[in-house]
């Protein structure tokens, strides 16, 4: 099983669409309605994720994880 993390200029897109996201919602609509604060904290989400990806020591890799133990020993 491969578990694949996205590359890093892809994270860097995603960290700037999640700002953009972010300034778009600050910008055309209003703090009151709680849809708006579901919007900004999967929009943070989106970001946190997307910078820890691309910069993170480990964050852009694929990684290989073996669901059995090797044969042969």
């Amino acid at each position: 099983m491969y578990r694949i993390k996205p590359s890093k200029p892809s994270a860097v897109f995603g960290a700037i669409v999640g700002l953009a996201m972010i300034v778009v919602v600050l910008v055309r609509f209003p703090l009151r309605e709680p849809f708006v604060w579901l919007w900004l904290a999967v929009a943070v989400g989106v970001v946190g994720f997307s910078l820890w990806a691309a910069f993170a020591k480990r964050g852009a890799e694929k990684v290989v994880v073996e669901d059995r133990p090797p044969s042969g020993s």
